[in-house]
Order: C-alpha cells, then structure tokens, then sequence
C-alpha cells in the first residue's frame, strides 16, 4: 500500500472515531431491544387455541406425495449417479 493511500486512511479512520462517540444518539442496548422487539410476532395466533382440537395428519395424502416425488428421483439419481458405471460395462473397459 503506497504511503500515501495509507496516510489517507488513517486520517480517515481517525475523524470516523472521533466523531462516532460524538454524534451517537442511541446507545447499543436500545438498538439490540429494538432489534429483538421487531423479530415479535405480532398477531393473534401467538398462543395456540384450547377449545379446538387439532387436525388428524392426513397420511395417505403424504404417502402419495411422497410416492410421486421417489418415482422421478430415484431413476433420476441413478442415471447421474450411475452413468459412468454403465458406460464402462458398455465400452468393456476400453475407455483406458
């Protein structure tokens, strides 16, 4: 780094610091409880419902879902996965 660039930022730095104890108006505390008080949730739904039961799981809509997501994936995952295996059984070892 020239002396120059290097003069320059340190002047920089120094006036940064002087005047940040100077001109803060909130201290880190407010900021941090600010900051937690915004990631609140503010809705009605905060507090789970007592006169309702909840909703069975519905299993059989998740076996399916399931069930059609593997039909793709598992041929796909091992035709990527396995071409190279299948390519040398077909060349019988002739890629060498």
């Amino acid at each position: 780094m020239s002396p120059i660039i290097a003069r320059a930022a340190f002047r920089a730095a120094a006036t940064t610091a002087r005047s940040a104890g100077t001109t803060r108006q909130f201290s880190m505390v407010q900021n941090l409880r600010a900051f937690a008080r915004s990631m609140e949730a503010h809705t009605p739904f905060e507090r789970l419902p007592t006169t309702t039961k909840s909703q069975a799981g519905d299993w059989g809509k998740q076996v399916r879902r399931v069930g059609s997501v593997g039909v793709i994936f598992f041929p796909a995952i091992f035709t990527f996965l396995g071409w190279p295996y299948a390519a040398e059984l077909i060349m019988d070892g002739h890629m060498r």
